[in-house]
């Protein structure tokens, strides 16, 4: 199993603030949509500005990427809830069965914890991937080369950590600007 270079560390704000914007933007949203739309969000603003949006810890597992914070306070687990620094959720949710719903926003959005590219590319995502079904989200995120290159170098285990430097676009610059940020990662 490699190791990412980077060390980003999760905005906790940010990730329960964009889960927040889906519950306006997109009600009835599940978890398995909610997941994905950040992680392909967060791919694509990192890919194009070289840094993602939540900077969000994500997960290979056999249905493809996990953004593990997010899961976590989805399912209002006890230790996440800490973490996020919250009681409740600000927004509705409902289970049926094994599936969380993102149901309707308790509050309005803070937007001024995002820059503008960071909700033009969520907005962007939205649009492109809202309406996936499970299957067609399935297929487009196995088919990343960061999920790939994690889930096939994951050994014996069920997951492995996706490597953000994974989810850019191979280029001339590449190498050098990773050297850059990987220096300064752990303090973004």
């Amino acid at each position: 199993m490699t190791q990412s270079r980077l060390k980003f560390k999760p905005k906790y704000e940010k990730i329960l603030e964009l889960l927040l914007y889906l519950s306006h933007k997109k009600p009835n949203a599940d978890h398995y949509q909610a997941v994905k739309l950040l992680y392909l969000a967060d791919a694509e603003h990192f890919s194009r500005y070289g840094r993602p949006i939540t900077f969000e810890k994500y997960c290979a597992l056999k249905f493809g990427p996990v953004a593990s914070n997010a899961l976590d306070v989805l399912k209002q687990n006890r230790a996440a809830m800490k973490k996020f620094g919250i009681e409740e959720l600000p927004f509705e949710t409902e289970q049926l069965d094994k599936v969380i719903y993102i149901r309707s926003p308790k509050r309005a959005v803070d937007h001024d914890i995002f820059s503008v590219s960071d909700l033009r590319v969520f907005d962007e995502i939205l649009a492109q991937y809202g309406n996936c079904t499970f299957g067609e989200l399935y297929n487009i995120t196995h088919a990343h080369f960061a999920y790939i290159n994690a889930w096939d170098n994951r050994g014996d285990t069920n997951s492995a950590d996706i490597a953000y430097e994974d989810m850019m676009e191979e280029n001339s610059t590449k190498a050098a600007y990773l050297e850059e940020l990987e220096s300064v990662s752990d303090h973004m």
